[in-house]
């Protein structure tokens, strides 16, 4: 991927103003190589100032719902990239991009579309110690559709999840609060009863045996 398609990406998912520089952490470039990039989006009015002191910009249409069908064409997925990155997910707990693409190799911007990718075809989700592989039977389905946001949805799903069990861990805890001691009394003291019949009972059929 050329650098102006990784900084048309990030232009176009991205609906905060921005610099030159956030522009470069994001997509792994450096400075130099956004600049110019940047001055041809001006011309073009792809991306317009957002403030007249300093370099600051934002998308000129932000708000149009039709721009991420103009730039997923310029994604051309490839099933070995997209299978060696579920490889690498499979071997370690990663809750973050930015941990996924320091151990990978590859620029935040382009981890991200290949997650929301791998998402969006089931072959990845999220679980409480981060993102996860759930199937590469359809790895080579990566790219045909793309929903957007779904990392965000699985995100949230995970936490509410997680939420949902530290209440019931809370209530849990509160009960056998509660409840004290005196179940697990109980049950010992029925299990000595029992075992006092069983153990008389064999003393009655082998009186001999002292054991």
């Amino acid at each position: 991927m050329t650098a102006r398609e990784l900084v048309l990406n990030f232009v176009n998912q991205y609906n905060k103003p921005f610099d030159a520089a956030l522009i470069a952490n994001m997509t792994g470039l450096e400075i130099k190589e956004v600049e110019p990039i940047i001055s041809e989006l001006l011309k073009n009015k792809t991306i317009k100032l957002a403030s007249k002191r300093e370099p600051i910009y934002a998308r000129s249409n932000r708000f149009n719902t039709n721009v991420d069908k103009q730039i997923r064409p310029n994604w051309h997925f490839d099933p070995q990239a997209a299978l060696a990155l579920i490889n690498l997910i499979e071997q370690g707990n990663y809750s973050s991009i930015r941990s996924i693409a320091e151990a990978f190799g590859r620029s935040r911007q382009w981890v991200f579309v290949y997650l929301e990718a791998l998402a969006s075809v089931g072959v990845i989700g999220v679980n409480q110690y981060g993102y996860c592989v759930l199937t590469k039977k359809d790895i080579g389905k990566v790219g045909i559709k793309i929903k957007r946001g779904i990392l965000k949805e699985l995100i949230a799903h995970c936490a509410e999840l997680q939420k949902q069990q530290r209440q019931q861990a809370e209530i849990d805890a509160w009960h056998l609060k509660l409840e004290g001691s005196e179940p697990l009394e109980k049950e010992m003291i029925f299990f000595d009863a029992v075992n006092q019949a069983v153990m008389t009972n064999l003393h009655r059929v082998n009186p001999n045996n002292t054991k």
